[in-house]
């Protein structure tokens, strides 16, 4: 494994990665999940996780270097379809791969304003405004009631 920079705290390695598993929508109104600058936050979460971070590390480092071994030029440089390749390449060695990053990096994707956007959602937490809820049946609550009495 080379020592160079964790793939961590490689940010064109974590972009291109993260692009991987979340890739642009074709019409564009979907972004890569590595454009959004997520990085940060989800290697954050993945070092603070200790029983996951070291598996992910090491998954993360195994992908790094089967690219290197195809392509002197490295993981970010190659293109979608090739890092795709060298991803599932390693998934059966480091099976907590794909598991460690997703784990944090679905959340933040759905959350970020650039997405909820393309989604049709308005670009803001749930709350304070809140969703319309529909009322609710009075008979179940009253089903709820005679079971509580019991």
């Amino acid at each position: 494994m080379s020592d160079a920079t964790t793939p961590l705290r490689d940010p064109a390695f974590l972009q291109a990665f993260l692009d991987t598993l979340i890739p642009p929508g074709d019409d564009g109104r979907m972004p890569g999940a590595g454009s959004l600058g997520l990085g940060e936050t989800i290697v954050a979460r993945i070092e603070a996780a200790p029983m996951l971070g070291p598996a992910v590390g090491a998954g993360l480092a195994a992908v790094r270097d089967a690219a290197l071994e195809r392509d002197p030029a490295g993981f970010a440089s190659m293109p979608p379809h090739l890092r795709a390749e060298v991803v599932e390449s390693q998934l059966a060695a480091h099976p907590m791969l794909i598991l460690g990053v997703g784990l944090h990096l679905y959340p933040a994707y759905y959350q970020h304003p650039r997405v909820l956007e393309g989604i049709g959602e308005p670009p803001r937490p749930p709350f304070p405004e809140g969703y319309t809820v529909d009322e609710t049946d009075p008979a179940l609550l009253a089903l709820l009631e005679a079971r509580r009495r019991r």
